[in-house]
């Protein structure tokens, strides 16, 4: 992936001295090419590989050749970076960035909601756009864009734009292929006579493809983008991106007048949609002598409701902030049960927070972005922590974790640099991909013997990180886990037998790992164990 802050590494142009040292087939082949993951002196990599059947033949040479050269020119951070190419006798193959992520079809099968968040599309939308600027600024055309050809990474789900093979140039027009349902219409016919309004045909039919989560200012994007006749479609995705772009600010006036009418009349009730009487679902603005807070009824039932985000993601919440256990509305009592996703998200003038002993769930993203959060406390009463929860909050520097929780979410404290040391109690089992990300301050953390597993990447870029304990009862330690932890010297793992692994250190990498003396030779045995500095554990 491109040199940015959401990338999972970037690794380095190959060069003649680089050793392949692994070579991971993966699922997505073609009739003509082969796709590996590989790993090149410790750096993980995509490459495409012409077919062994198909190295006679010139033409698919050539259009791998091409492929390279319009890639090599490319520089945004929305296009997959090309760092190589290999052309002899016996390989033809071309190096990119491997992206750590899912593709666009993958994301919307997934996390089906995640493009109902208008800042998500939004940021999708101008992502793209950004992308095939970069391409038709270099005279080129990418015409195979699809779902499947653009990717967003795990971390902060920035836009990738992949695969060039059908990439058009004006010194270079012959191209391989297209996907008809994407196509625009003189594509489909066959024309030579394409430009940057073919791309931004297949931008729309991308778009329509979120479908229902579409809100109309989008919808009325992709409709013109889909035009039949080129001349009635936006003409650059500049056009794109200056709709996009102008400003907003009559919406935030308006979110600012609500809150602040709600806060005058002593939290009165705010019906967003259906009748007055319909409890359920219903959203309200609760306000008490200390703080007011947007609320959402989950169930009359079990008199259960959610803190969700204001309107038009207006942070009205500053300072420290008590969240009230229960509140009255419209004569019943309700428990606040749920933080919503998003809830406190980007309000970076919240300071301490202290959670309700009656919560259960903490939703996506639900405090990303808060960079004045120092620390917070989670009930023990919580069942549920959900993906990037504080992902960004880049001055927290304690949190309690309950046992109640037993898996450290995906992306839960990406980028969290203040956090210095964490103590996870027993009763947790899993930590998740990327879960504690580039803590560059994280020193110490203290994992349960309950632990069974940790993701991909978990620990990456935590460079402050010197030692740490994998305790005796860990059967799988996934790929990546302290790449670019470059102060770590000692890895302790309790485990009698060794957990299948791949790779889970770079080259950087020069510690020793100690494991228990009478397992010493089992590990030095074991695939990607044995080529580790392995010492006995002093027991």
């Amino acid at each position: 992936m491109a040199s940015s802050d959401s990338s999972f590494f970037t690794p380095p142009t190959r060069t003649s001295n680089d050793a392949l040292t692994q070579q991971i087939p993966l699922g997505r082949e073609s009739r003509t090419f082969l796709y590996y993951k590989v790993c090149l002196d410790g750096r993980v990599m995509f490459q495409k590989t012409l077919r062994p059947e198909y190295l006679g033949q010139q033409y698919w040479r050539e259009t791998l050749r091409k492929e390279f050269e319009l890639g090599s020119q490319l520089t945004s951070d929305y296009v997959v970076r090309y760092v190589g190419i290999t052309d002899t006798t016996d390989e033809c193959s071309v190096l990119m960035d491997y992206v750590n992520g899912l593709t666009l079809a993958e994301t919307l099968e997934q996390e089906p909601d995640y493009f109902r968040k208008t800042k998500h599309l939004h940021k999708f939308v101008v992502q793209l756009c950004l992308a095939l600027h970069e391409l038709h600024s270099h005279a080129a055309l990418h015409l195979d864009l699809k779902p499947s050809n653009i990717m967003l990474t795990h971390v902060n789900h920035d836009l990738r734009l992949i695969d060039l093979g059908c990439g058009y140039t004006d010194v270079r027009p012959d191209t391989i292929g297209h996907t008809a349902r994407y196509s625009a219409p003189e594509q489909l016919a066959g024309s030579l006579d394409l430009d940057a309004r073919t791309d931004i045909y297949a931008l729309g039919r991308v778009l329509a493809e979120i479908g229902d989560c579409l809100p109309a200012p989008y919808r009325q994007i992709a409709t013109r983008a889909m035009s039949q006749r080129r001349e009635d479609r936006f003409q650059t995705v500049d056009e794109i991106l200056e709709l996009l772009n102008r400003p907003r600010r009559w919406r935030w006036v308006a979110a600012a007048a609500l809150v602040m009418l709600a806060a005058a009349v002593g939290g009165a009730y705010w019906q967003q949609r259906g009748a007055p009487y319909e409890l359920r679902d219903s959203l309200f603005l609760y306000t008490d002598e200390c703080d007011s807070v947007f609320l959402r009824v989950l169930s009359v039932a079990d008199h259960s409701v959610a803190v969700v985000q204001p309107p038009d993601s207006l942070c009205p919440y500053t300072d420290d902030f008590i969240l009230p256990d229960s509140v009255v509305h419209e004569g019943h009592v309700f428990y606040v049960t749920d933080i919503d996703s998003c809830a406190f998200a980007n309000c970076r003038d919240l300071g301490n927070i202290k959670l309700p002993a009656t919560l259960t769930t903490i939703g996506h993203e639900a405090f990303a972005g808060c960079l004045g959060l120092h620390n917070i406390h989670l009930p023990p009463s919580l069942r549920e922590v959900k993906m990037a929860a504080f992902i960004n909050c880049s001055t927290l520097a304690f949190i309690s974790w309950p046992a109640s929780v037993v898996e450290v979410p995906r992306n839960c404290f990406v980028a969290c640099k203040g956090l210095r040391q964490i103590e996870l109690p027993e009763g947790v089992t899993t930590i998740r991909q990327d879960a504690f990300c580039d803590c560059a301050s994280l020193t110490d953390i203290s994992l349960p013997a309950s632990l069974v597993g940790i993701d991909r990447g978990a620990f990456y870029k935590c460079t402050s990180l010197r030692t740490i304990t994998l305790p005796e009862g860990i059967t799988r330690l996934d790929e990546y886990l302290f790449y670019e932890c470059t102060a770590l010297s000692e890895i302790r793992v309790l485990a009698t037998e060794p957990p299948a692994i791949s790779t889970i250190v770079d080259t950087s990498f020069h510690g020793v790992v100690r494991v228990p003396p009478a397992a010493l030779e089992e590990y030095k045995n074991a695939p990607g164990w044995r080529r580790l500095n392995l010492e006995s554990l002093e027991l």
